[in-house]
Order: structure tokens, then sequence, then C-alpha cells
């Protein structure tokens, strides 16, 4: 079968594997379509993943149940499924083990790409959750990439009264407003925080800031209310500077986004999985570029651009996905 393996930093091959065994506490997935997540393009350019070489690719993918495991309970042959969290999965087939990862049926109605961005969204949401945003709460996101346009409509599901959302990308502030932002802000203008008012929750979901008015974070806690919230969503590829007298004098809670146990990771998949069916939240469009597998090296260096009108890359898998 078909597969991508990484052979040294920027260096992404197609390669022919044998096809996966299915253990009896396994499912056999045939790949329909994967979507290169920020931390992928970190492990190819090297910031993120240091060997040993080969290594197998790929995680935010969706797929067709083709075999089935006499110890797995709850999946079928047929069934369209996306998982967290389970890596190297870019390639025609792959086995998961059910019992240790989150997996979610597909409506009958998503495409593979939809499907796919699920991956993220459960990553996403369970930061956003973790912010307990709800009636009456006011939150700014930092960066519109799919991350923090998730994380935007995330905490509109869950009750945030209003949302901001902040990105130096004109495509990308605009991308916010058409998924529910009550406006948009410029990291780039001079004083940009200054009239943006408080917010009671703040969450980063910034990948590499390239604002020149400083860390946009540490502007950005400044505007958090006291006894608020800072939820770091974002893998950022930097090293980010903080005043800390923002967190200690205004008593704010700074917590990262992916601790939690698989339990709540499942809630959290089958709350994806419900709103994106029935249109709550929108990753149709995420995907602004696409690539068949045979081209993974290339759709890696456009991702890895941040081009101004490059939000996520999908990989075509299967030749009828």
């Amino acid at each position: 079968m078909k597969a991508i393996w990484l052979y040294g930093p920027r260096d992404a091959r197609l390669v022919a594997t044998e096809k996966p065994s299915r253990k009896p506490d396994e499912a056999l997935i045939r790949v329909e379509s994967c979507v290169l997540c920020g931390s992928d393009v970190h492990q190819w350019d090297g910031r993120r993943f240091h060997g040993p070489y080969p290594h197998d690719f790929g995680h935010e993918t969706a797929g067709t149940v083709v075999d089935v495991g006499p110890a797995v309970r709850g999946l079928a042959v047929g069934d369209r499924v996306t998982w967290y969290l389970q890596h190297g999965s870019l390639a025609e087939y792959f086995a998961i083990r059910p019992a240790e990862l989150a997996v979610g049926k597909l409506a009958d109605h998503l495409s593979w790409e939809e499907g796919a961005n699920l991956q993220l969204l459960c990553a996403v949401l369970r930061g956003v959750a973790n912010g307990e945003p709800g009636p009456g709460r006011r939150a700014l996101v930092l960066g519109c990439g799919a991350v923090g346009l998730s994380a935007l409509q995330g905490a509109l599901a869950m009750g945030a009264e209003e949302v901001v959302a902040a990105d130096l990308i004109p495509f990308r502030r605009e991308r916010a407003l058409s998924l529910g932002a009550s406006a948009t802000v410029d990291p780039g203008r001079p004083g940009w925080h200054a009239g943006a008012g408080e917010f009671d929750l703040l969450y980063d979901c910034v990948d590499e800031d390239r604002s020149p008015q400083g860390d946009t974070l540490d502007l950005a806690l400044g505007l958090v209310k006291p006894l608020g919230c800072c939820v770091v969503i974002g893998l950022s590829s930097e090293l980010r500077r903080i005043d800390t007298s923002r967190i200690v004098n205004r008593g704010l809670r700074l917590i990262g986004a992916h601790h939690a146990n698989m339990a709540r990771c499942r809630e959290i998949m089958a709350l994806c999985c419900q709103w994106v069916a029935d249109g709550t939240i929108r990753v149709a469009d995420y995907v602004t570029h696409r690539f068949p597998i045979e081209e993974t090296q290339q759709a890696l260096e456009l991702a890895a651009s941040q081009a101004p009108g490059v939000l996520k890359v999908g990989i075509q898998v299967a030749a009828d996905a």
C-alpha cells in the first residue's frame, strides 16, 4: 500500500509498505482523507521531531471500517469514522485500537475532509471547555487559523456571549466574521489592544507570532479581567515572552488545553460529531488547498509557507475520496 514516511527534516516520501494486519482488538480502516496539522508541519521541518528516521506520519484522518477484530465493540464494517489520537495514519490503510481512542462516527452527509477535521476540533474543544465559556462571558481568540476558528466556534457553541478574533491576515479575519465573530482586530496595527475592551477569557491559538507590535499574548493578557482565564491551545513553534506580573496582579488562570482523560475526550468527540453534523460548527471550509498523496511533500511546503490564502491543506488518500 501507499504511505507517507519522514526520512529527515523537510523530506516526506511516498513509500510502498505492507497493508497492516488487524489484531483482535483492532479495526482496520481504509483511509479516505487526511488534513495536515500544524504539528505535522513542525515534525516535517524538524522543529518538533528529531528522529529516528524514517518515521510514519500524519494523524488528522477519516476513513471507512473494512475489518473489525472480535474484541472490538461498537464498530462495524462500513462505518465512517475518525479518531483521536493515533499517529502514522497518512497511508491507504491504518489499524486503530478503539478501546484506547476517542472514535467518532460520521454522519452520512459529511465529507471525508469534514471528518478528518474533527480530530483537530476535538483537541481544540477540550481547551475551550477548560476556559468555562458560558452566558455573559466575552472571549478573545488570538490567531484565526483552523485552531482559532475552531476555538471561536466552540466558545459560541458552549454559550459565550461574544467572541472577538485577532489575526494579522485579512483573509482569516474575514473567515472569522463569517463563522460568528462579533468583531476582529489586527494585532499588527499599533495600539490594536487599546480599544478592544476587556475579556473574561483569552484563547491563545497562535503558531508563530509575526506581529511587529511585540508578543501578542503578552499584550492580550492585559485585556483579561481580574480572575479571568487564558487557555493556551496553539502549539507555538517559538518561545513566548509574557510579563508574569499581569497574571499575578490580576489573579489570572493560565492553563493548557490538552490535559484530559480519555473518557472526557470521548465526550468531546461526541459533541464534535453532533455539532458538525447539525451545522452548529462549520469545518467544511477549513481546507483551502488539496493534493493527492503522491504530492504530500509539495503539500507540506505550501502549508509551511503560511501564504495569505492558505488555511489547511488536505491530502486525498483514496483515489475516489
